[in-house]
């Protein structure tokens, strides 16, 4: 985001005589928290009377004792249960927001979220890719896990819709508190282990629950146990594997489509908890001492018995986040459309004029939703008439790299409305190129016939013809 916004500042030719900044606050992935934290956005808004409303008794102009900073919009959140509860406090205040990462379908409902937006996909898209993924390898009956929340509960609701009418079956059935314990992980595993002929598991959790699910099959030593089937909050992140590749392996996963910043590695390698120009970020120092194990403070390093962090450290296998473009992209849409209104109300006034700072949330939201534009990977960004963004999604497989030895996420199908899975480059567990079966029930053989119960097209007894009956 500060990346971005440095980009803006330093381009004339958007919102000239005008300096962006930013208010950033965590919100920890708890939405009651966020809603706390939001309050910081919208108060100023909360009261209508300022200084110059009022005066002192000898005369002079009233001084404001509250310094509140003026917010025109909101990037974020991440999490689809933090975005719910954000947004539904800053519609009151006509706040425009734009998340990055937020992807529950209940987003998309504007007579709810009316000043909502997002530069990626609701989980429609993801649920359907994922059944496609389901029924492209011949796996009719599955299990799946959620994690507690909106962006679990209603993916997977999504997900077994899209099942039921492509005669999938599911097996089991299981979620993830929202505070589990190891406990609950190893119960999770138990129930899906108890399936043996459902193999594949659609994982709509979030990465730290596929994580403990993961820790969970390997303490059971269950290791090529399961074909995992994972939403983008695993994607190509490496926490969930990193100690688990082996039970990982084999591993589809679901990445929203997206562009590494080019630029933004070389900015972000160049960073220095020592610098200026990281102090602006609250975090920077504390994700430096936790990447590379040291502190910066000499005396702490010393009390923690951890090295002192040096300038010349560097992190030799770096990889950017898929979400940094949807970031850039949400931060580029609402300067733009900033700027767009700046040409229309001000004219060739240079900075901010008296008309640009009367300008409503809703005017600015309107101009968002309108606007379309080449981001910094000189990709086409817009929004639809629900504010969402455009549904393109990469197949990724979770393997072993037999040449350089190392893990990898092997990009293997892409997803655009439909589904185009390269199924010679999926490897499966313990290096396997065999498709691995996840059925209910196996074919009858000769003389034998389908018994089925009805409503279930996916188990069923197979029974020997008598010496009169025969099969047509």
């Amino acid at each position: 985001m500060l990346y971005t916004l440095d980009r803006i500042n330093a381009d004339d030719r958007i919102l000239p005589g005008i300096t962006l900044g930013a208010h950033i606050l965590d919100t920890c992935s708890r939405d009651t928290y966020a809603l706390e934290q939001a309050l910081e956005f919208v108060r100023a808004k909360m009261t209508s009377l300022g200084s110059e409303q009022f005066s002192c008794n000898d005369g002079s102009a009233a001084v404001s004792l509250l310094h509140t900073k003026p917010v025109v919009g909101v990037i974020g959140a991440s999490d689809s249960t933090v975005s719910l509860q954000v947004a539904n406090l800053l519609r009151l205040f006509k706040i425009p927001q734009i998340s990055f990462a937020s992807t529950s379908a209940a987003l998309s409902d504007k007579s709810r979220f009316e000043f909502f937006a997002r530069t990626v996909p609701p989980d429609t898209f993801q649920s359907k890719a994922i059944a496609d993924i389901v029924r492209a390898l011949n796996f009719t009956y599955v299990a799946t896990v959620a994690s507690a929340g909106e962006y679990g509960e209603s993916g997977i609701e999504m997900f077994q819709k899209e099942a039921r009418l492509k005669n999938i079956c599911i097996a089991a059935q299981e979620k993830v508190p929202l505070s589990p314990s190891p406990k609950h992980f190893d119960a999770i595993i138990a129930a899906l282990d108890a399936k043996t002929n459902a193999r594949a598991v659609v994982l709509f959790t979030r990465m730290e629950h596929a994580l403990g699910i993961l820790e969970a099959a390997n303490r059971a030593q269950l290791v090529g146990r399961f074909v995992w089937i994972a939403s983008d909050h695993w994607g190509t992140q490496d926490r969930p594997v990193k100690g688990r590749e082996y039970v990982a392996e084999g591993a589809l996963t679901v990445e929203l489509q997206s562009h590494a910043l080019p630029d933004f590695d070389k900015h972000l390698r160049e960073l220095r908890p020592f610098d200026e120009a990281s102090q602006r970020n609250p975090w920077f120092r504390e994700f430096w001492e936790s990447r590379f194990n040291c502190r910066v403070d000499p005396a702490l390093a010393v009390e923690h018995k951890k090295s002192v962090c040096s300038s010349q450290q560097q992190s030799p296998h770096y990889v950017q986040d898929t979400k940094v473009q949807f970031v850039s992209d949400a931060v580029l849409a609402m300067a733009l459309a900033l700027d767009n209104i700046r040409k229309r109300v001000c004219g060739d006034e240079y900075g901010p004029c008296r008309a640009l700072q009367t300008v409503g949330g809703d005017v600015l939201f309107r101009e968002i939703l309108n606007i379309s534009f080449p981001n910094l990977v000189h990709e086409q960004v817009g929004f639809d008439e629900n504010g969402d963004g455009i549904g393109r999604y990469d197949i990724l497989n979770f393997q072993l790299n037999r040449a350089t030895r190392r893990w990898e996420y092997r990009k293997v199908g892409v997803w655009e409305e439909t589904l185009r899975l390269n199924m010679a480059d999926i490897v499966w567990a313990g290096g396997s190129k065999l498709l691995p079966a996840s059925t209910c029930s196996e074919p009858c053989g000769q003389g034998e016939a389908k018994s089925v119960q009805q409503g279930d097209v996916c188990c069923w007894r197979c029974l020997p013809c008598r010496d009169h009956e025969f099969l047509v």
